[in-house]
């Protein structure tokens, strides 16, 4: 009877969680719409190089700079609330595209884009931090990375068929619509997060500050960027590399499809598969891997149907290595700052993604493979820090302090339990 009863309050498909995952399904569809339009609209209507690159300079630097602010405003008036409302603006901010004509505009609309979208994963993963059971965060976070990556998957290939058949004016009203309705069913069917904690509206004194940057905290912060480069590469030069090794647009398209198909499937189980055992070793292997696929990115004999298999495994140790470091940070984190927290994982992923993207474009003119090496060394060298004991030992403090379930342990008995834990594993 007792095993029953934990298994049925273990359980992580209840409705809340279920209309959490549709909402970011449907929500990141609209996003696909018009993630491959952005830069050829802009080129449409007279935008430089230069400009299209500050398209994208725009949208990193505003989502960096709002995230603490975004995060201040979700633990203080709710993930729901600031949820929809970041909704419901990507979509406005949809519609803004039709009418804006001067690039210096979209440069503009994509900076908004930027806070619009920290106003809407931190606050959903901190929701779903709240709906799912302790147990099974990682899970719970890798269903949210599958509906992301599903909805990414659809969108853009219908995006860019629609556009090429009526032109770019329907593709942003119909990327507005799922949008606009994500909006209406955060609104109507979530809960809010207060009736869901017993945690005190009062945000306690010590978390202000130090209780946002523990050394735990730090570590899966120091994490995102290093994962997160990766994905800044592949945003500023992924398609001119393809280009370069011979593939056409079809095949760049099919190697996107190939590295998020895996995603979808083993985020979910890797996460699970990480809440059973312990996030070291799944995130170890997931990042040595990836840095083994950049190197051989890096080879100049490497083809362009040879890419986009090997797309598909970096697809694949890509989802085990985030599922555990987003695991890793739910353990870790403060119960009653969880805004805040993700707000700030949010901001180390954009300064990875700046990172990936700025070398990246200025070492791909000396060689194609000289961006992807690099990346290769840092993925390489991560590990070998991550093997040293005092960093094992990290994760190690991490499944300590996520198995007290009565609250709260602080930086200094994080402390006491790093001292005792004296071997890296599961």
């Amino acid at each position: 009877m007792r095993q029953r009863l934990k298994a049925k309050r273990d359980s992580i498909y209840t409705p809340s969680v279920l209309i959490l995952i549709l909402i970011v399904g449907v929500s990141f569809l609209g996003l696909g719409f018009v993630m491959p339009l952005r830069a050829l609209y802009g080129r449409e209507i007279g935008a430089s190089s230069a400009e299209i690159g500050l398209m994208t300079g725009s949208f990193l630097l505003a989502g960096f700079i709002a995230s603490p602010a975004v995060g201040w405003l979700s633990d203080r008036f709710g993930y729901k609330n600031i949820l929809w409302i970041g909704l419901l603006l990507h979509a406005l901010l949809m519609l803004a595209y039709i009418p804006a004509q001067n690039p210096l505009l979209l440069i503009g609309l994509r900076a908004m884009e930027g806070i619009a979208s920290v106003s809407v994963l931190p606050p959903t993963r901190a929701l779903m931090n709240t709906l799912a059971p302790r147990s099974r965060q990682g899970e719970a976070l890798g269903l949210l990375s599958a509906a992301q990556t599903t909805g990414i998957l659809i969108g853009p290939a219908v995006g860019a068929v629609l556009a090429s058949q009526t032109g770019y004016t329907l593709s942003f009203v119909i990327a507005s619509i799922p949008l606009a309705l994500a909006a209406i069913v955060t609104i109507i069917f979530l809960p809010s997060q207060r009736k869901q904690e017993s945690v005190s509206s009062v945000e306690p004194t010590s978390l202000r500050f130090s209780g946002l940057f523990t050394r735990s905290l730090v570590l899966t912060y120091i994490l995102q960027i290093v994962l997160m480069i990766t994905n800044g590469v592949v945003m500023s030069i992924w398609s001119l590399y393809m280009v370069d090794h011979g593939a056409s647009l079809p095949i760049i398209g099919l190697s996107y499809t190939t590295f998020a198909l895996p995603i979808i499937f083993i985020a979910p189980a890797s996460g699970r598969l990480s809440d059973r055992y312990g996030r070291y070793w799944p995130f170890l292997i997931g990042l040595s891997l990836t840095g083994v696929i950049f190197y051989i990115y890096s080879l100049p004999a490497i083809t362009a149907w040879a890419i986009v298999f090997i797309s598909a495994l970096e697809g694949a140790v890509t989802a085990i290595a985030r599922s555990a470091l987003d695991g890793l940070l739910a353990d870790v984190m403060p119960q009653g700052v969880k805004g805040k927290v993700q707000a700030n994982f949010t901001a180390a992923g954009f300064i990875g993604n700046l990172l990936g993207a700025t070398f990246s474009g200025l070492l791909y003119g000396y060689s194609p493979g000289l961006p992807f090496f690099i990346e290769a060394v840092i993925c390489g060298g991560a590990c070998l820090v991550l093997l040293l004991p005092h960093f094992a030992r990290q994760f190690i403090a991490a499944r300590q302090i996520f198995s007290d379930e009565d609250g709260l342990i602080t930086e200094s008995e994080s402390e006491k339990v790093e001292v005792s834990a004296e071997q890296p594993g599961f």
